[in-house]
């Protein structure tokens, strides 16, 4: 264990936090908790039903998704930090707005 800030509103308390020894990576061990990408995938779906995606246009994203490194590292990645890559790679191949992706979120 390491103690580290916590990224609270007040900032000043310290805790422990887990650690890899194989690559050094502190986990994340805040409310901001990472997804699996089956989460992402079940997203992407939703999305395709409402405006008619084809399944080139979803490979392509899923495909973005795992190549982008420790997307589904959940123990270090952070779910803001995820949903900016996904609005990013979402908005790159099926062309729509933030809000509206954000509101499948």
């Amino acid at each position: 264990m390491i103690w580290l800030p916590l990224k609270d509103e007040r900032g000043s308390d310290i805790s422990p936090h887990p650690w890899c020894i194989k690559c050094g990576v502190v986990k994340n061990i805040s409310a901001d908790k990472a997804k699996r990408m089956g989460y992402w995938t079940d997203v992407l779906s939703r999305i395709s039903k409402q405006f008619k995606i084809t399944q080139a246009q979803k490979r392509l994203v899923v495909k973005e998704l795992e190549a982008y490194d420790g997307f589904d590292d959940v123990y270090s990645m952070t779910l803001n930090a995820q949903q900016k890559i996904f609005v990013n790679a979402v908005k790159k191949h099926f062309n729509l707005m933030e809000q509206t992706i954000c509101s499948f979120l």
